[in-house]
């Protein structure tokens, strides 16, 4: 991330632009009604019930500050105007994702996401906190198993492994879903030393030599998320270092599917892929 030299340069040199677009709702409002093509003043007012002194007034000023350009009777905007809407666009939707999901970022650990995703987290806006609550503990988990009915394919990336989920694996495979899983040494040993270890590394040797696929990240992962083609799930750890099972960030949004997509294939380039000879290598240690 910039460094705090940086970025107070960046504000003494962006503040006036910055002070100027969001001082405004009516300016962003006429800058958004001519986004797509150049209006007229009339149709500008028509489209936000503005006055015409109200538009007139904005409007002199976006011009002034080469936002707009004037053709005849009609108003479009600039390229300069366009990047820095969009600029902007990106900058509220960043502070909305964290403000709605503060109490996720509020004392649990975020290190597991990298600073090229953290600031990019604008992504997560349209998210939804699925939370457990005292009539219904396990709402974020019951929530989590319908967005699984309807996908074409699984990438996770996981600091815990329940060996019950094998079952999970094992139907969603039947169904034809490639299944892309990422944990750490320590998880795999975990379930080398979980009771029925037989039975389990058969069932996995046997989910492996048909969709699913395993990479071992050897560092620590403070983060737990699924994607798919259509949603991402997301959980992170309190900062005690347990997961919190009560709340999950959940997606059906391009944009968070995109987001989350990145993150996993940061994760991928990471790890390394685990074959069923290794897992045998693994469980004769």
């Amino acid at each position: 991330m910039t460094d705090l030299e940086n970025l107070f340069n960046y504000y003494d040199f962006v503040q006036d632009d910055l002070k100027f677009m969001i001082k405004s709702r009516i300016r962003l409002n006429i800058l958004s009604s001519i986004l797509e093509y150049p209006k007229a003043m009339k149709e500008i007012k028509e489209e936000n019930d503005l006055s015409f002194a109200a538009i007139s007034n904005n409007m002199k000023r976006l011009l002034e500050e080469n936002m707009v350009i004037k053709v005849e009777d009609k108003y479009l905007i600039s390229q300069i105007g366009f990047l820095k809407l969009y600029s902007l666009m990106d900058f509220l939707k960043l502070m909305s994702s964290t403000k709605k999901f503060e109490e996720l970022w509020l004392n649990h650990d975020i290190e597991g996401i990298p600073d090229f995703l953290l600031e990019d987290m604008g992504a997560l806006e349209d998210s939804e906190l699925i939370k457990a609550n005292y009539k219904d503990v396990f709402k974020p988990y019951t929530e989590y198993s319908k967005l699984l009915e309807n996908v074409n394919e699984i990438k996770g990336v996981s600091p815990f492994f329940n060996p019950s989920d094998v079952d999970l694996f094992d139907e969603l495979s039947g169904k034809g879903i490639k299944i892309d899983l990422i944990i750490t040494k320590e998880v795999l040993e975990q379930i080398i030393k979980t009771s029925k270890i037989k039975e389990i590394f058969k069932d996995l040797k046997m989910l492996m030599d048909k969709n699913l696929s395993i990479w071992i990240y050897n560092k620590k992962i403070s983060v737990a998320f699924t994607v798919s083609d259509n949603f991402l799930s997301l959980g992170l750890m309190n900062d005690d270092g347990t997961y919190d099972q009560n709340r999950d960030l959940v997606s059906s949004s391009n944009d968070a599917v995109n987001w989350s997509n990145n993150l996993f294939n940061y994760y991928l380039s990471k790890s390394e892929k685990l074959s069923p000879l290794k897992i045998t290598n693994y469980l004769f240690k």
